[in-house]
């Protein structure tokens, strides 16, 4: 019995992180509406983006979509719902690349919180 219930966790811990994915390789499809160069480390700017988006949405999500990749995102209201915005992050010559994907309608203050981390 217990061998099913660990099966069972399994399986709906696996549903749930393959469905946060999903939604956000669905803003990955549409037209970025931000971008820049941190002087920071991927990690350490992911970590400044969290810090400072944070304050604006408590549930604030921080990922590795692939092994030289790091996302940052904020999910919409509902489970299933897609991300509001979402920031990937990959290392650059200086620092740290970084484009932005979202709501443009929502998102105007995540970009600028997003800018005080260059």
């Amino acid at each position: 019995m217990r061998k099913h219930i660990e099966i069972l966790f399994a399986a709906i811990g696996a549903s749930v992180l393959s469905a946060c994915v999903s939604t956000d390789d669905a803003l990955l499809k549409t037209v970025p509406f931000g971008s820049g160069t941190s002087q920071y480390k991927p990690y350490d700017f992911v970590r400044c983006v969290k810090e400072k988006w944070t304050p604006i949405a408590p549930r604030v999500r921080e990922y590795s979509p692939s092994a030289d990749t790091l996302a940052v995102s904020v999910p919409g209201g509902g489970r299933t719902s897609q991300s509001v915005v979402l920031v990937i992050a990959q290392a650059s010559a200086n620092g740290t690349g970084y484009t932005i994907y979202g709501d443009v309608a929502a998102a105007g203050r995540y970009v600028t919180a997003t800018h005080t981390c260059d």
